[in-house]
């Protein structure tokens, strides 16, 4: 089944001017569990980590934008330049756009940019293992789920396991798109 591709979905630079809704964003469970936040946020760790990721040549992150609006964010860290290797996560803060494939355009528009741009080899993500839409997602992007971290995960005052899943850039290369315009 081909990935459905939103024309509406574009990834941008990560500016200071988001940091204020990236801290509402974070704020929330749906979004702080979901990242295994350990600390509580602040807007000056938000905007100390946003420096941090436009200075950094070991972090590539982007804003997800939705018809030019800013609904979450793309990050690559953990670059290894010798392995060609890089950890991947995303988040929508946005709840508007979660389950209408914004959330996989901009994933299927970061991966090219790795593997094309920079020549990554693989990319490899951790979820937790009762996060069933991300594991749809990542699935159906051509992830293929490569050992499980037992327990890794704290969701609440939970142990949960986490997924260790990885793709790699010929994979990344035969999947088929479909472009379903702006209205898909």
């Amino acid at each position: 089944m081909p990935v459905r591709i939103r024309s509406d979905v574009s990834l941008g630079e990560l500016a200071e001017g988001y940091a204020a809704r990236m801290l509402d964003w974070v704020k929330l469970a749906e979004v702080s569990d979901g990242l295994g936040l350990s600390r509580d946020p602040t807007i000056e760790r938000t905007l100390a980590w946003i420096e941090m990721a436009q200075a950094r040549e070991s972090i590539w992150a982007w804003a997800i934008l939705w018809n030019d609006d800013y609904v979450g964010n793309v990050v690559f860290d953990q670059i290894d330049r010798r392995a060609q290797t890089a950890r991947f996560s995303v988040y929508l803060g946005d709840p508007h756009a979660r389950s209408r494939g914004v959330g996989t355009t901009a994933i299927y528009r970061a991966l090219a940019k790795v593997f094309f741009d920079e020549h990554l080899h693989k990319v490899w993500l951790t979820v937790h293992a009762e996060n069933a839409a991300a594991k749809k997602v990542y699935t159906n992007l051509g992830f293929q789920v490569e050992g499980t971290l037992r327990e890794a995960f704290v969701l609440g005052n939970r142990r949960l396991d986490a997924l260790y899943m990885g793709l790699l850039a010929d994979e990344f290369a035969t999947l088929e798109t479909e472009d379903i315009g702006l209205n898909g």
